[in-house]
């Protein structure tokens, strides 16, 4: 495995920060989202936008681990900030049936958290299906996006 160096933080005013979008394709294996966590925080940390790291990093293996877990072939996480300072965390797989709704895991389960995880930590989130998405095949992709200052309001 390759591994690189912490990113340096960059230090830049908010005005300074140029929208950007990055594009990362995987393949349906679970070696991926550990990759993809760096490429969010080294996207991050090179835009001066590491304060919202955490709660990225987060998001992005999720939305990734339930794109692989629940198809078969390759997904693609796209991070972008727009020019109104909202980072979008995308997730496209070929599945073309909606994420399923969140639902009260067992205290010992292993998983089924993804959904809440995302409810409660963006600011907004939803998907969509794509007759001809990234893989020009029927596909979805579910998204999120969180700000510098989170929203207060209840999730829908």
């Amino acid at each position: 495995m390759l591994l690189l160096p912490a990113p340096k933080p960059v230090h830049l005013a908010p005005e300074e920060i140029e929208p950007f979008e990055y594009r990362l394709r995987v393949p349906n294996d679970a070696r991926a989202v550990p990759i993809a966590r760096g490429a969010v925080r080294a996207a991050l940390a090179a835009h001066g936008l590491s304060e919202l790291m955490g709660r990225a990093e987060l998001l992005a293996c999720e939305l990734l681990t339930n794109a692989i877990v629940h198809t078969t072939d390759a997904a693609e996480l796209r991070i972008s900030w727009s020019q109104w300072e909202v980072l979008t965390l995308t997730a496209w797989d070929s599945g073309d049936l909606p994420p399923s709704p969140p639902s009260a895991p067992h205290p010992y389960d292993d998983n089924g958290r993804g959904l809440t995880l995302l409810r409660s930590l963006a600011d907004n989130w939803g998907y969509f299906a794509s007759p001809h998405g990234f893989t020009c095949r029927p596909s979805k992709a579910v998204w999120c996006s969180i700000t510098r200052t989170p929203s207060s309001h209840p999730h829908a």
